[in-house]
């Protein structure tokens, strides 16, 4: 029995951390109400919504949850079928374990990309990314296409909307993932073919020259978003 009442949903188009819980809700099949805000426009009713002014934010039965994976945790406890989570306690963790590696690993060599101004600081992120990509990789499901196999889960969601948009940083900064079938990241390549290809990841995507026009803020330090102002300090992602 699905829950009730359907749940508001306030997004940004160009938002990778939103997108994520948009591909959970319509993995899970949850009909919900669509609000695209501009999470910049730090009104009282905006932030009455969102505390912090930031973007995903789920309303149900009058009460706010945001940042990304508490949504999607969120939303899989809330709404049961077609699961996100595995139920064995240790699959759940190592799912977690994962997802947390995207955020801490994979997320910040991303936007250090494309708004550092020093080669050698581009090249950096370019050499961590790799590293943390493919540490991720080996811990892939070796059959897949997927994070854990055949089922998309909570690594999948949290890692789409960044690797979607890697053709961005290939744009700005020349900046791609090895490929061939002997390349270390044969594995990684097979699970960026299904998650691209899957419906949620289509229906939740701008066109590319969107893309590419939204991102140039950052790579000309024009980006105001709390991302860009930690990055820019080294201090930790909010």
């Amino acid at each position: 029995m699905m829950s009730d009442p359907k749940p508001t949903f306030y997004t940004s188009w160009f938002c990778p951390f939103a997108q994520r819980v948009w591909i959970a809700l319509l993995e899970k099949g949850i009909d919900f109400e669509y609000i695209d805000v501009d999470p910049f426009k730090k009104t009282p009713e905006w932030l009455s919504v969102s505390p912090r002014g930031l973007v995903p934010v789920l309303v149900h039965q009058g009460k706010s949850v945001y940042e990304s994976s508490i949504c999607i945790e969120y939303i899989d406890e809330e709404w049961p079928e077609n699961p996100i989570l595995p139920k064995a306690p240790y699959q759940r963790a190592y799912e977690r374990i994962w997802a947390d590696h995207i955020a801490k690993k994979i997320v910040p060599p991303f936007y250090a990309m494309l708004l550092k101004k020093e080669t050698e600081l581009q090249e950096n992120a370019k050499k961590e990314m790799l590293e943390q990509l493919l540490v991720l990789t080996k811990a892939m499901d070796p059959t897949g296409p997927y994070f854990a196999g055949s089922q998309v889960g909570l690594v999948d969601i949290m890692l789409a909307p960044f690797a979607i948009r890697f053709f961005i940083l290939k744009h700005y900064r020349g900046f791609q993932v090895p490929s061939g079938d002997e390349s270390p990241f044969s594995r990684f390549n097979k699970w960026y073919i299904a998650i691209k290809e899957r419906d949620s990841t289509v229906k939740t995507s701008a066109s590319d020259e969107e893309y590419i026009g939204i991102y140039k803020r950052y790579t000309d330090d024009t980006g105001q978003s709390l991302v860009a102002t930690a990055i820019r300090q080294g201090t930790a992602l909010p």
